[in-house]
């Protein structure tokens, strides 16, 4: 075992089994979508390319520093072609300590239309722990160009639909936490997918959303979006 996979042993386990809960969930297919998980603030673990995420193993998993450049991969195994994108939501967002990119079939049918639908405070649960679900432009995948679109979005929530490509989604409490919170956001694309074919969607009014604060404070919760910038739950969803 290389001194890497030593010191950062839990960790890789835990990218292992977020990777494999990924590909049991639907939410990618073939190679598709890819992990990682800032273990110190220049270290990164992240999946590699070409490899299916529900067959993922210890071994698979490369390391890599703030650069782009490899610490440890073993035999065969190279980065994802999203560490681009990777790396730099992780400059823009510092808080961050994990991401997660997948294609869940009703998110990313989002992703392919025009609307903002998704931006709204619709349930109280995604509000709280997620924003609202922005809509970067399209970019070609793996690409600078693609990892360059996430700069104007990036602090104003922690889940961004990739135009015609799928979601990516952050937090700053781990990679099964960030796993969780993509199920919580495609579970409510799924509610607001059949509201939208039943009638006029509604949305939680500011004032609730305001409430919703003292909820944040009583359970410490980290707000959605970078604290550097958002310093109340209103600032994401109501604009001045």
């Amino acid at each position: 075992m290389n001194s890497y996979q030593k010191k950062f042993k839990d960790e890789i386990n835990e990218l292992v089994l977020a990777a494999i809960r990924l590909g049991e969930l639907g939410y990618v297919t073939s190679h598709g979508g890819n992990l990682s998980y800032r273990v110190e603030q220049k270290v990164f673990l992240i999946t590699p390319t070409k490899v299916v995420k529900r067959k993922m193993q210890f071994d698979d998993i490369v390391i890599i520093d703030d650069h782009g450049d490899v610490l440890f991969e073993s035999p065969g195994r190279m980065p994802t072609g999203e560490t681009p994108m990777h790396l730099a939501l992780y400059r823009f967002r510092p808080d961050l300590n994990a991401l997660v990119h997948a294609h869940p079939p009703v998110l990313t049918g989002f992703s392919m239309v025009d609307q903002d639908l998704l931006t709204r405070p619709l349930l109280p649960e995604p509000v709280l722990e997620v924003g609202p679900v922005l809509t970067v432009p399209y970019a070609e995948p793996v690409s600078d160009e693609l990892a360059a679109q996430f700069e104007k979005y990036a602090s104003q929530s922690n889940a961004w639909l990739m135009q015609n490509h799928g979601i990516t989604l952050g937090s700053s409490e781990g990679i099964e936490r960030a796993v969780d919170l993509l199920e919580m956001t495609e579970a409510m694309a799924v509610s607001a997918s059949v509201a939208f074919r039943l009638g006029k969607v509604g949305s939680i009014s500011i004032e609730e959303v305001m409430n919703m604060e003292r909820t944040l404070s009583s359970r410490n919760m980290p707000r959605p979006g970078d604290p550097r910038t958002i310093k109340k739950l209103t600032d994401l969803f109501y604009k001045e």
